[in-house]
């Protein structure tokens, strides 16, 4: 809801787990305002709230993925995007978070994320699966999307090698735990690519209107 002046009236806030992939190589070039690996972007970001409200409604224990192409540099916008949220969510909440996401109420960092999206594709409720396991975390929307992570491994000896990333102004998030992935697929009509061997992080977000 927004006031006559397109102020939005409903505040929100959340704190939550997110889990991130995308198309770019460890480490992810866009962290550091540079331009992405391959010239342009595949991926986004996946969470699972612990706490959080929409004006009157709770979103304790809710997850969602906001997932999305960009034929360049995601501040060059052109995106296409499509979001996901658990079936668990009643109606209410998935209408409160589908406004958060497209950001008709305000926040970063959907608020700019949004500007960039030339063609949202229709909102998925689908299953969610979600195992919170430091750098072998993983997640599935049904059938069609899945993140797995997996350690980033040293290309001589083979062994782990852990890394995090400190962003004190941070658009999404402040300190990014730095994996590899796995398997990043995304499998829905219009927005269709399977990534692996690349970036994937996870951490703790606070995000607010």
């Amino acid at each position: 809801m927004s006031s006559a002046k397109g102020t939005p009236t409903v505040t929100w806030n959340y704190r939550a787990d997110i889990l991130t992939a995308c198309n770019c190589d460890w480490g992810c070039p866009c962290n550091f305002n540079a331009r992405p690996t391959l010239g342009f972007c595949e991926g986004g970001w996946a969470l699972k709230i612990s706490e959080g409200r929409c004006g009157d409604i709770s979103l304790n224990g809710v997850g969602f993925a906001f997932i999305a192409k960009w034929p360049r540099a995601i501040h060059e916008g052109q995106g296409t995007a499509k979001i996901w949220i658990d079936n668990t969510a009643n109606p209410e909440q998935r209408h409160a978070l589908e406004q958060i996401l497209k950001g008709r109420l305000g926040g970063p960092p959907w608020i700019i994320f949004a500007a960039t999206i030339d063609h949202w594709l229709d909102t998925a409720v689908k299953p969610l699966q979600w195992e919170l396991n430091g750098a072998r975390s993983r997640l599935n929307f049904g059938d069609e999307l899945r993140i797995t992570m997996e350690p980033m491994r040293n290309a001589v000896n083979g062994k782990e090698t852990p890394a995090k990333i400190v962003l004190p102004e941070g658009l999404v998030c402040k300190e990014l735990n730095m994996t590899s992935s796995e398997t990043f697929s995304v499998f829905t009509p219009g927005l269709k690519y399977a990534w692996a061997g690349k970036m994937a992080w996870y951490g703790t977000v606070e995000h607010k209107s």
